[in-house]
């Protein structure tokens, strides 16, 4: 998989509420449509434009950059709800060459100390897992 980056802004004529939820809307098509690992997202806010758009007469946008792993083969989804979506001014997605070479050169390095297992282990560290809860009810306690 490849690391990409998206950057997007969204019309601030357009109530927060709505720009939050097409920002929830492209983080699911990515994971969901795209097949992609999210991860990282950070919601910018409104920002001044460097010029003021010719159409629209905007001169602010809500920014968000998503950084996501998933195959260029499978971008089209994405693609596709920015040129649809009116709400959506404009995006760039970009490949992030220059993090999956400091991912390939730490695997690397690693390999050659034989640090395999630490690197593993603080991978999974990462990830939290899901808090153990008791069930609700007790299965013994049918109404006989």
């Amino acid at each position: 998989m490849r690391i990409y980056e998206l950057m997007f802004f969204s019309d601030t004529n357009f109530p927060e509420e709505e720009r939050d939820a097409g920002v929830e809307k492209v983080k699911k098509l990515i994971e969901e449509r795209v097949n992609g690992v999210i991860e990282k997202v950070d919601r910018w806010g409104v920002r001044k434009l460097a010029y003021t758009l010719p159409k629209s007469k905007m001169k602010e946008g809500d920014y968000c950059v998503v950084l996501f792993r998933a195959e260029g083969n499978m971008l089209e989804p994405l693609e596709n709800l920015f040129h649809v979506t009116p709400m959506f001014v404009r995006k760039q997605i970009v490949r992030r060459d220059d993090i999956e070479k400091a991912e390939r050169q730490k695997l690397i390095k690693n390999r050659k100390r034989g640090d395999l297992e630490i690197e593993e282990e603080s991978r999974e560290e990462k990830t939290p897992e899901a808090p153990e809860t008791e069930p609700e009810f007790d299965v013994s306690e049918k109404g006989e």
